[in-house]
Parts: C-alpha cells; sequence; structure tokens
C-alpha cells in the first residue's frame, strides 16, 4: 500500500510531499519530494522489531539545511577534475564549489531540489527538470522510480535523458545503520570489489586501479570495519581512520549482490545489487554534529553510504566505465537494497 501526506514546507512556503510504501510484513519506506529523499526505511530485525535504518531531519521546517539524509545526487555524483571535461573534441568548464573542483552537481545538486511526485501502481516516481546552470550546456529530463516489496526489498530506478552531450552520473546518498546504536564500526561489511581506483595528488581519480588485497580497504571477504581501520599495517589512512573510497566492482553474476552489510547487534542485514561499474563506500567521521529524527544525535560514524555509480572523474579518465551520453540518449539504470535477518 502507498500513501502520501504533507510533510513541510520549504523557506519559500512550497509544500513537500510524503509518500509511504508499506509491505504485508508491516515494514515501511517514505520518500521525500525534496531532493527525491529517502527518509525512513523501517524494517525488522531478529527479534521480530521493526526499526529505522537511514538517517533523516527531525522535522520538515529542516530539509533544506539537513546534510545527512538519503537525497538523489546528479547529475554528476562526485567529483570532475578542475570542473572541466571534453566531449567530441568541444571543452566544457563547469561551476566549481569544492575548491578547484566540481562536486555533486554543484549549485544544480538534484539532492537540493523540489522534485514532482506521484504514485504510480506500487511505486512512487519522481521527475525533475534539469535546466542546466552549471556549465554542461544542455538539459536533462530525470525519473526516478522507488519500489519497496514484500521481500524488503528498496530498489531505485533511475532514467534520465540528454538533450545534449553531456555527462551522466546519479546515485542516492543514503547513510546506513543497520543497528541504531549511532555508531556504525561494529557492522561487518563484504564488497565484491578487488580493486579501488587510484589517485592523483588531489584526491581525484586518474585512470589507474589499486589491488586491496591485504590492506585496510579489503572487504572481499565479510569483515568488521572496526577491525579493518585497526588493520592498517600498510598507511593506508593518512589521519583519522575512515573511508571515502571507490571501488571498480568485480564482474558479478547476474541476480548476485555486490555488497552486504550486516549487524551482528540486531541480526539485520542489508544486500546491494546494481548494474552501475563501481561502489562509493564512505563512513562519516562526524566532522560536525546534527539533530536527526526522534532528537537523536548524529557524530562520528553515524552513517555508512554504499553509493552505486561511475567512477568519479571517469569522463577524463577512458580506462573507466564512460559517464558519456550523447544528445538524445538516455541513461538507465538500477539499484536495490534487500534487507534480511539472520
Amino acid at each position: 500500500m502507498t500513501t502520501s501526506d504533507i510533510y513541510g514546507r520549504l523557506s519559500d512556503g512550497r509544500e513537500v510531499r510524503r509518500f509511504t510504501m508499506a509491505n504485508k510484513k508491516g515494514e515501511y519506506v517514505q520518500v521525500l519530494e525534496y531532493g527525491a529523499t529517502i527518509h525512513s526505511v523501517c524494517v525488522l530485525d531478529r527479534y521480530g522489531n521493526l526499526g529505522d535504518v537511514v538517517l533523516g531531519c527531525e522535522s520538515g521546517e529542516r530539509m533544506e539545511g539537513f546534510q545527512r539524509s538519503g537525497r538523489v545526487v546528479g547529475r554528476c555524483a562526485n567529483r570532475i577534475k578542475n570542473g572541466r571535461f571534453q566531449i567530441g573534441g568541444r571543452e566544457y568548464q563547469l561551476e566549481c564549489n569544492e575548491g578547484a573542483n566540481f562536486l555533486h552537481g554543484a549549485s544544480d545538486d538534484y539532492g537540493k531540489k523540489l522534485w514532482s511526485g506521484r504514485i504510480e501502481g506500487d511505486s512512487v516516481v519522481l521527475t525533475y527538470a534539469d535546466h542546466d546552470t552549471v556549465g554542461f550546456d544542455c538539459d536533462v529530463d530525470v525519473l526516478v522510480r522507488y519500489r519497496f516489496d514484500d521481500f524488503s526489498r528498496l530498489s531505485i530506478e533511475y532514467e534520465m535523458t540528454a538533450h545534449g552531450d553531456t555527462v551522466l552520473n546519479p546515485t542516492n546518498h543514503a547513510y546506513f545503520d543497520l543497528s541504531g546504536t549511532g555508531d556504525i564500526r561494529d557492522h561487518d561489511l563484504w564488497i565484491g570489489a578487488s580493486c579501488r581506483v587510484s589517485r592523483d595528488e588531489d584526491g581525484i581519480p586518474d585512470g589507474g586501479a589499486i589491488p586491496v588485497r591485504g590492506t585496510a580497504a579489503d572487504f572481499t571477504y565479510l569483515r568488521c570495519v572496526r577491525e579493518a581501520m585497526k588493520f592498517d599495517k600498510g598507511g593506508y589512512f593518512k589521519g583519522e581512520p575512515y573511508y571515502d573510497e571507490f571501488y571498480i566492482l568485480d564482474k558479478q553474476e547476474s541476480g548476485k549482490p555486490v555488497a552486504d552489510l550486516y549487524s551482528y547487534n540486531v541480526g539485520r542485514g542489508m544486500r546491494t545489487y546494481t548494474d552501475m561499474p563501481g561502489l562509493v563506500l564512505f563512513t562519516d567521521p562526524g566532522a560536525f554534529t546534527e539533530t536527526g529524527k526522534n532528537g537523536r544525535e548524529h557524530g562520528p560514524f553515524c552513517g555508512i553510504c554504499l553509493e552505486t555509480g561511475f567512477v568519479p572523474n571517469a569522463v577524463n579518465c577512458p580506462d573507466y566505465a564512460s559517464p558519456v551520453f550523447l544528445q538524445g540518449s538516455q541513461l538507465e539504470a538500477n539499484t536495490v537494497y534487500e534487507f534480511y535477518t539472520r
């Protein structure tokens, strides 16, 4: 069953609707029009208790300033070095909002826009017309479809139609905490990736790949995040240990997950499936605190992100899968988060 209500208003007075998708087990997912945001994912644990496993803002009035939310990021998630790239011999210069680099769509970031939502059968459909203002020099029509089924699977389907030659790389920035403790370092994690990207002196992917085997970045077997951080014998971490890493996914058999996150404390797990070529692992180091739902304070390691997509800066690195889409072409991508108990 899928319903909608008014969640709140933006600072300019526009209403933001909230959509609730419930399954037969009493679990539910809530999605907001603002940012096409995954606001709540309430699923069962091994004891039969319902718990919300994503971070979100405490009220409808705080949507615009809240950072740790499951918003859709686009049209190009993550970074493009110097905000510069070429397609077909033409050079593009984008707005740079992280020092010298372009990040997460800059001022056109989809996660900071009001989308138009509707209920369509068993799904919630959100659409947005991206009228470029940051240098891509073409518009894009965007559709995101959310489904939540009786098998506790939350699917995200992206459809983006380019009205010119451009870069398309959407993702969802949900922060997960399967145990509800506020510290995700005791989660176990497996990622189906034998390599991570190499980076230049500015930390931007440069086209290479580095094997993870035997390092703190190695999640090719189910491994406690905290123990992986402590393991760092090879100097993976350059300062305070936390992950902000992009993995190049190994080729998976059809229908097989690319990642598995598990909390032994409550017996709740989450498998990730995708047809995208890469995965960002981000464990929030807590540079600032933030008050979330039910007045809960979010600080260091309050959430873990598993974001699917193309490699950052791939438009400038031909050895990575290309995020370039020519005029009239369409990106179709799918990511599924499947929740289970054990």
